[in-house]
């Protein structure tokens, strides 16, 4: 069974690490027509962002690994590191449309993408082992 979850988690890294950041998708989704596209501080924000990609990809073979290493007892700062993260990212690419003319999200909108993501990670996490932890275990 413990094999069977190592490679689960195996292929899921592998696939996972084609994503995107959501800076990343923002930069995608914006109009370069718009004159707001050429402007200096959208140029700023669009060259800034490569940042968040390299994080996403980082995160996502060392957050596994430690769990796999250390257990669950870096089950929770692994998560909260993703929870920093992803929220850092949603900020910025928030900042990309709102700077480059793109439909930015609502406070409520941000926040709610931001608990979805918390909630994958959460669940991500206890496909590995010992990281039912996370899970309601007495």
């Amino acid at each position: 069974m413990v094999l069977h979850r190592r490679a689960l988690l195996a292929i899921a890294t592998l696939c996972l690490t084609g994503c995107a950041s959501y800076s990343s998708k923002a930069i995608g989704s914006i109009d370069n027509q718009n004159p707001a596209f050429n402007s200096a501080d959208c140029q700023t924000a669009r060259q800034n962002a490569w940042v968040h990609e390299d994080l996403k990809q980082i995160k996502l073979v060392a957050g596994p690994s430690l769990l796999l290493f250390a257990g669950p007892v870096l089950a929770i700062p692994v998560l909260l590191a993703n929870v920093g993260l992803n929220t850092a990212d949603h900020l910025k690419a928030n900042d990309i449309k709102s700077l480059c003319a793109g439909k930015a999200l609502t406070p409520d909108e941000l926040t709610q993408s931001i608990v979805i993501d918390t909630g994958l990670a959460a669940a991500t996490a206890a496909l590995l082992p010992g990281g039912t932890a996370l899970a309601s275990k007495p």
